[in-house]
């Protein structure tokens, strides 16, 4: 599982959709697609955010320890390219 995937689970248990829980969070519902398709990954402030909206439990903090450990799409780029 992914964060984007723990995050959509997560927002349909709690009945928001993508417009309610970007309300809550103080985004828009295209910021919140992206965090679901793996598309962005939310700033520290935005993860913040999203727990308050979610009133996510220390049982649901995997998603968050996962995409901690996730290098950012940069990262990645630069990990691939010194592979070459």
């Amino acid at each position: 599982m992914s964060f984007g995937n723990d995050l959509r689970t997560l927002r349909a248990a709690r009945n928001l959709t993508q417009a309610q829980l970007a309300e809550k969070a103080l985004t828009s519902r295209v910021f919140i697609s992206y965090l679901e398709t793996g598309k962005l990954l939310p700033s520290p402030d935005l993860k913040r955010r999203l727990r308050e909206a979610l009133r996510w439990g220390i049982y649901e903090d995997r998603a968050f320890e996962i995409l901690e450990k996730e290098p950012t799409k940069r990262e990645a780029e630069s990990t691939r390219s010194q592979t070459r």
